[in-house]
């Protein structure tokens, strides 16, 4: 409310309303695979090539595996550990963020 922008045109703070992120998962077996869609939750529209993050816990340490959604919004990845964390980045639209083990 107090806000005093001191950037954009005529002093504006050139805000952009960012479209949310939803996303499905079809198979996530044995904790060994995963796959689903990812798509606009407004639209239902798939996100193509959506990038994915997903952390896996091995052994003490996370690691990260980047995969991306094809031209249907789907993704797929092998997962070697425990997932801990999806992160799903899509541009103009707010980072989903997705801790497993709080769900």
């Amino acid at each position: 409310m107090d806000r005093k922008p001191d950037y954009g045109i005529d002093g504006r703070d050139g805000c952009v309303v960012m479209g949310e992120i939803s996303m499905d998962i079809y198979g996530f077996e044995n904790g060994k695979s995963i796959r689903g869609k990812v798509f606009g939750s407004e639209t239902r529209d798939p996100l193509v090539n959506a990038k994915l993050t997903l952390f896996i816990d091995q052994e003490g340490s996370t690691k990260k595996i980047e995969i991306v959604a094809n031209e249907d919004g789907i993704y797929q990845s092998v997962l070697n550990g425990k997932l801990s964390k999806i992160e799903v980045d899509y541009i103009a639209y707010r980072t989903l963020r997705i801790d497993i083990g709080k769900l």
